[in-house]
């Protein structure tokens, strides 16, 4: 009789059987599942707005809903994947300042601290024995509040930004409750039909003008390069004078379509001013006062010049968020370069007695911005800092949230990616 050995062997046995043992204590598929579901929406718009497409995220959204709070799940692993689904591309930045090995370190931190978020907040609501209906709630407008190194992009409206639903804190609340109600098949399906009867209100009419939305793809390692500085301004002045010829009203160019400290160079200014004789011109660039650096809009018009500096600034990118080791921190990662100055408000200036408010990347996605009362919001963007990822379709969802929910038309000019309206 002949034996197998392999196969009867106890130490076989013993060494297969622990890594299995690891894996299905430690590792909860349920919480890759729910991250997958909340990520879904954010992937599936990169295909576009069709009725098709906000068909399916429709059901991917309350799917994800279900899933957060019907499976049972890790909170850390769920936090963990939903930060690292949302926003891995944040790291893709420091390829620009030859610190590519910190792409990785910058993923796992930002997934390990949204990781402990989640877990910080299950462990809350269970010590304190909140009924579940109180997660739903904080789902709803706890994440208003939650802003690490104020950047507060984790809004779950975005799961329904493009999707049938109007993305308002009411509809997202109906969902949620439909998806506690999952049970109660009649409550849950009567909470869904309720929720796509809120539809947005009619949208903002257009302006009175003729805006021109210029879409370049210059790629961010030669964007500063002094030998490709020419090429874009030259590429700049026929965007512009082609923009004359197609008698638009306003041509709009992106984020830092010049990049240099314009205000400096008299030049390029008198040339601007002449050409606003015959149509308003928005662009991004740089603007040096009083020694310091600003990233700012100009606009030329009737040969004037208007500067608007900008207010908020990006985290990390623009300016170190934290009270100390702020000179050390560029120091050792950007070379010694100066954070950003901000403009102590919001811009707001006006085209043919038309008011606009001003915004410049990420400040797009700021919502106090909204409240301000002007109807319009020309954005300028340089997202190719983070191509290819979902940067700009995250962006365009979180600007979609607002416009809709604080009736705005917004005009968004971008750098490697396609400019768009939204109203």
């Amino acid at each position: 009789m002949q034996v197998n050995l392999v196969d009867s062997h106890p130490l076989q046995q013993h060494i297969e059987n622990p890594c299995k043992s690891f894996f299905k204590r430690y590792f909860n598929t349920n919480s890759l599942i729910t991250a997958i579901l909340f990520a879904l929406p954010i992937y599936i718009s990169l295909l576009g707005d069709g009725f098709f497409i906000r068909l399916i995220i429709s059901f991917v959204a309350i799917s994800a809903f279900f899933a957060f709070f019907s499976l049972k799940q890790n909170f850390f692993q769920t936090g963990f994947f939903i930060g690292m689904f949302w926003f891995w591309w944040i790291g893709l930045s420091f390829r620009y300042y030859n610190l590519t090995y910190l792409v990785p370190v910058v993923i796992v931190l930002i997934s390990l601290g949204y990781g402990f978020v989640f877990w910080i907040l299950n462990k809350i609501f269970t010590l304190l024995k909140f009924p579940v209906i109180l997660w739903g709630i904080f789902f709803v407008f706890g994440f208003d509040y939650l802003h690490p190194f104020t950047f507060d992009w984790l809004k779950p409206e975005v799961l329904i930004s493009n999707s049938l639903f109007m993305p308002s804190k009411l509809t997202l609340f109906l969902l949620i409750a439909a998806a506690l109600l999952f049970r109660y098949k009649r409550a849950g399906f009567l909470l869904l039909i309720a929720a796509a009867f809120f539809v947005p209100k009619p949208s903002m009419q257009l302006p009175p003008l003729k805006i021109k939305l210029i879409t370049t793809h210059v790629p961010q390692d030669k964007k500063w390069q002094k030998e490709y500085i020419k090429k874009e301004i030259k590429a700049n002045f026929k965007y512009i004078k082609n923009a004359i010829k197609e008698h638009y009203d306003v041509v709009v160019l992106p984020e830092s379509a010049f990049p240099l400290f314009l205000n400096t160079e008299p030049d390029l200014l008198n040339t601007l001013k002449k050409l606003s004789e015959k149509i308003t011109i928005v662009t991004g660039a740089l603007h040096l006062k009083n020694n310091k650096f600003y990233n700012s809009t100009y606009i030329f018009e009737n040969k004037n010049v208007k500067i608007l500096d900008k207010h908020i600034l990006v985290p990390f990118g623009e300016y170190i968020p934290l009270p100390f080791f702020e000179k050390e921190i560029n120091t050792l990662f950007f070379g010694g370069a100066s954070d950003y100055q901000t403009s102590s408000h919001f811009g707001i200036f006006t085209i043919k007695n038309i008011k606009f408010i001003n915004a410049i990347c990420y400040e797009a996605t700021v919502e106090k911005l909204y409240t301000l009362k002007p109807h319009y919001i020309i954005a300028l963007s340089n997202d190719a800092w983070f191509i290819p990822s979902i940067e700009p379709v995250l962006q365009k969802l979180l600007i979609n949230v607002y416009a809709l929910n604080h009736r705005k038309v917004v005009f968004h000019s971008i750098n490697g990616y396609e400019s768009y309206v939204i109203k």
